[in-house]
């Protein structure tokens, strides 16, 4: 198991409560909730590389590739 460390981030208000309320209404701890949404986007930026490398790929001509369109959607990004 990874060992837990602390550290300070400066949020919006307004940010900080709708997460808050979102985990109290959830039964979530916060912590839980910040580790699960810092996954997610490291997972989705990195999908975001991805396609641009796809898409590099299908500008050269390569015929057999996937439409990049249809990828994008299914990876829930705007082409």
């Amino acid at each position: 198991m990874s060992k837990l460390v602390t550290f300070t981030v400066k949020l919006d208000s307004d940010k900080r409560n709708l997460m808050r309320e979102f985990c109290e209404k959830s039964g979530m701890k916060i912590q839980k909730f910040l580790a699960n949404a810092i996954e997610h986007e490291v997972k989705r930026e990195m999908l975001k590389e991805d396609l641009v490398i796809f898409e590099a790929y299908e500008k050269r001509g390569k015929k057999t590739a996937s439409d990049m369109k249809k990828f994008a959607e299914e990876l829930g990004l705007k082409p």
